[in-house]
Formats: structure tokens, sequence, C-alpha cells
């Protein structure tokens, strides 16, 4: 019976010598890392996200009046929120604050949240890139918290002729700037991470600078090959699908981040 899955644990151990496509992909992620250090001083490109030099569209003094809400909100969709959730998964034994996270459309949980909050009393942070995405409006929509001036609300999305960005306008809501260049999950470190991640009472600022450090090390040459094995082997077309297998409930949301 042909294999068609590779099942990961803890570790993947594979014979490189019989791998026939290891050492042309070695070449290939070789040149690809070695762009993406000459991509991190680019404003414009998705890896400058990783530099030192990145900046934020949004100064911490002025989210500091956003404190006093002991209940955090979150709604997006896919990329938006998983950063968020993964993180609040991994940390949550630290964080003291209450964080709801609105992914989909569930009505009965909307619904629910609705009956048993007090919504004036809670932190609600809006996030879509395009700003225009329908799951996450129908939410905000639903729970029916805008109004002028509100001092709950914090919205990001890119700064175009999208609805999210009108309506911070219309009802002048808190407005964070979404860059164009960074979309999905490769937004966790920049406006759309590291907001709730401010709330959840984490030092972004350290957070950043630890990363970075942490690929500088000795686990950048791990991250390299394991990134060239895997490839490898699904480049051999021996498997059709890789099934991660999670014992660490913290994980979770990480590894639909990752998926």
């Amino acid at each position: 019976m042909k294999k068609n899955y590779l099942i990961h644990k803890n570790s993947l151990k594979v014979n490189r010598s019989k791998s026939k496509n290891f050492k042309k992909i070695e070449k290939f992620y070789i040149k690809i890392f070695n762009q993406i250090k000459f991509n991190l001083s680019h404003k414009q490109d998705t890896f400058h996200v990783l530099s030192k030099n990145f900046k934020l569209n949004f100064n911490i003094s002025d989210l500091k009046k956003f404190n006093k809400f002991k209940k955090v909100v979150v709604i997006g969709m896919g990329g938006s929120i998983l950063g968020a959730e993964a993180i609040y998964d991994f940390l949550s034994y630290k964080i003291r604050k209450k964080f709801y996270f609105f992914n989909d459309l569930n009505y009965e949980k909307l619904k629910k949240f609705r009956k048993n909050e007090n919504l004036s009393k809670s932190l609600f942070i809006i996030i879509s890139k395009s700003g225009n995405t329908i799951e996450t409006i129908s939410n905000l929509s639903y729970l029916k918290i805008l109004k002028k001036n509100a001092k709950n609300l914090i919205i990001i999305s890119e700064n175009t002729d999208n609805f999210l960005s009108h309506l911070s306008k219309i009802y002048k809501i808190k407005f964070i700037e979404h860059k164009n260049f960074l979309g999905g999950r490769f937004s966790v470190l920049s406006e759309v991470g590291l907001v709730p991640a401010y709330f959840m009472g984490l030092n972004i600022k350290k957070l950043r600078v630890d990363l970075n450090r942490y690929l500088k090390t000795e686990e950048k040459s791990f991250l390299r090959k394991s990134s060239i094995l895997l490839s490898s082997i699904m480049k051999s077309k021996k498997y059709n699908n890789i099934i991660f297998l999670n014992y660490c409930p913290e994980l979770e949301k990480f590894l639909f981040w990752n998926q």
C-alpha cells in the first residue's frame, strides 16, 4: 500500500543520502536565507517585520488609556487573529486579563457573550487587513457596539478606501494602520499581533528583540535544516499530507497559525 501520510511526532529522522532532492533544495534554501538577510532592510518587504528597524504604526503611550479594561475582545478572521490567539494560549498562565476571540460566525457564542457581559466595560479590537472582511464586519454589527467617539474600540486595517477605515473616521474611533506589505500570518509581529499582546501585559519590545536574538543563534541553523528536510520529503512526492500530533494544548492555536 502506497504511503500517503507523513507523521511527525517529536522528531523526524531521514537518511539524507536517500533524499535525491535534499542537496538541490539545500542550495535553494541557502539562496533564500541570504535573500531574507538582504530584504530585512527593505521597508516594503514581508521580512522587514523581523528587522530591528521595523517601525510600528502606534505608540505604546497611545494605548495606555485603554488599560483600564479588564476584558478584551478580539474580532478577526484567519491570520488577522490566529497570531494573537497563539500568543494568548501559549502564555495564558501569566495573563491577568480575560480575552475573547471571535474568529468565525458563531451566533450562539455571540449571543451568549452579549447577554452575559457588560459590553461598555470591554475593549474591542477589530482587525481586518482589507477592512472589508464580511465575517468580521458581521460580528461587529451584531454586537451593536458602534457609537460616536467610542472609547472602547480599536480598529486595525489598511488606511485605504475600505469599510472599517470609513467607520473609524465617521465614528471617530481609534484607528491603527495595518501595513499593506504584511498579510495574514506574517502580520503577527506587527500591529495585528502586538496590539493584543500589549493588552495581555507582555513587553512587546522585548518580545521582538528576543525573537531576533533567537534567530541569530544556532537555532537559525536548526530552522534552516528542518525546513530543507521537510521540503525535500514533500518534494519527493512520496507523501501527500503532513500530520502534526500535538500533545500540548497551549500549542493548538500556534499549529493552526502554522497550518
